[in-house]
């Protein structure tokens, strides 16, 4: 995103994280009018010099609309756990989460940012619903931008600095807080509506903590080819997204076996694995096949 294509004499290969400026979602749109206007005239030339590489089936399919010209070159590399799981020990974690962060309640993590397609609203509501069902959780919402978002959920959002406060938003945090975050989460959650894959829920899956996600393409996608488990919902329902929540706080016992069965599905995923298929694309640059 938002650099212009170099013209080089060797064989380009270029990573496509996702085509979400093809989009209007609602409210503010994702980039300015300038960033859009870049977007629309570099990524064509990206596609016409280099071997593109996308991350899930559905990105290949979201090139393949958009740029049909170019579908034919495009390669799918799958990625391993986006972060180095080393499991920290449970004494700290708690004091992270609890004296560090302020977090004394069980909660439900969203690691986001404020972007339409994010789609934090419906999952505010679903907060409210959840108290209505008895669950005396918070949101806790990480990610630049979200230091703002303190305050009661209700029906339409947030009443900011209003309430008992079950909504905290903790903007960009530490690798460390982060770890520990998702590490103690009773459910880690995205409810976003387009991605190119489920990286909270990738981070949550490598520490054995249950997931509930969008029905979205390349959120179930890590269902069929990673093998992990995770409860699904329409992300513009926030009674779907409260329910589906509602099954793993009310059974916890059942959605930690599920997320350690699915901790050791994504194990059989590496780093190692995912760089070879680099590699082999890179090889056939090399040899003038497809791009070069």
């Amino acid at each position: 995103f938002l650099l212009r294509c170099p013209t080089l004499a060797c064989p380009m290969v270029g990573i496509f994280h996702d085509f979400n400026f093809r989009y209007y979602f609602t409210g503010s749109p994702t980039f300015p009018t300038a960033y859009y206007d870049m977007l629309c005239q570099e990524t064509p030339v990206w596609l016409a010099r280099s071997t593109p590489v996308v991350s899930t089936h559905f990105m290949a399919g979201e090139l393949s609309k958009f740029y049909p010209e170019h579908a034919q070159h495009v390669e799918v590399v799958h990625l391993a756990a986006m972060s180095v799981v080393s499991k920290i020990p449970e004494g700290e974690d708690r004091r992270i989460v609890t004296e560090d962060l302020g977090i004394q309640k069980d909660y439900i993590l969203y690691p986001t940012n404020p972007s339409a397609h994010k789609n934090v609203g419906p999952l505010l509501s679903a907060i409210s619903l959840l108290r209505g069902m008895g669950h005396d959780v918070c949101l806790v919402l990480t990610g630049p931008g979200m230091e703002r978002m303190n305050g009661h959920a209700c029906g339409i959002g947030v009443e900011l600095g209003f309430g008992e406060q079950d909504v905290f938003g903790l903007g960009y945090v530490s690798n460390m807080q982060m770890d520990a975050l998702i590490q103690r989460a009773s459910v880690v959650v995205s409810t976003s509506l387009y991605e190119a894959g489920n990286g909270p829920g990738i981070d949550a899956w490598a520490r054995g903590v249950p997931v509930a996600m969008s029905n979205i393409p390349a959120f179930v996608e890590h269902l069929e080819v990673q093998g992990v488990r995770a409860a699904v919902f329409d992300p513009r329902s926030p009674r779907d997204i409260a329910d589906q929540i509602h099954q793993i706080l009310a059974d916890p016992a059942r959605a930690k076996t599920e997320a350690i069965a699915s901790q050791q599905a994504l194990s059989r995923f590496t780093w190692r694995e995912t760089a070879e298929k680099y590699l082999a694309v890179f090889d056939k640059a090399l040899e003038g096949v497809g791009r070069g």
